[in-house]
């Protein structure tokens, strides 16, 4: 499995596409230029909802994607997320860049804590390929 079929294959992204110690309630994925949505559920049972959309499929290359949360929330405005990976000998690096409306959002988002959530986010992804 590619690390960019484990961006885009439902099954797959879903496993590992949540910060540790939360679970999947609701995924759907469509891979290509469009929408989709993952609603994450904490262990205290707080979900969490999120929709996304592609705006860019590049295989095996780069994915670029906005999202959002999926409801109506103040200042719910996307952040845009590009995913690069790039082959380094038998290695597979990923160069992740996000951007921000502005420097409020983007400060909002960083004291949330999303750099430890991706953290999370990639311990669960390489989890989910040693067991492929």
């Amino acid at each position: 499995m590619s690390l960019y079929n484990a961006w885009t294959d439902l099954k797959t992204f879903q496993q590992w596409f949540f910060p540790i110690g939360f679970s999947v309630v609701k995924a759907e994925l469509d891979p290509k230029v469009g929408g989709g949505r993952i609603h994450m559920k904490s262990p205290e049972g707080v979900v969490y909802p999120t929709k996304g959309e592609y705006l860019l499929l590049q295989k095996s290359d780069r994915i670029v994607y906005k999202d959002s949360w999926d409801e109506d929330r103040e200042n719910n405005v996307p952040v845009t997320t590009e995913v690069k990976f790039q082959t380094i000998g038998t290695e597979t690096r990923i160069v992740l860049y996000s951007s921000f409306a502005n420097n409020k959002q983007k400060d909002q988002t960083m004291k949330s804590g999303i750099i430890n959530g991706w953290k999370m986010f990639f311990q669960n992804l390489n989890n989910v390929l040693k067991n492929k």
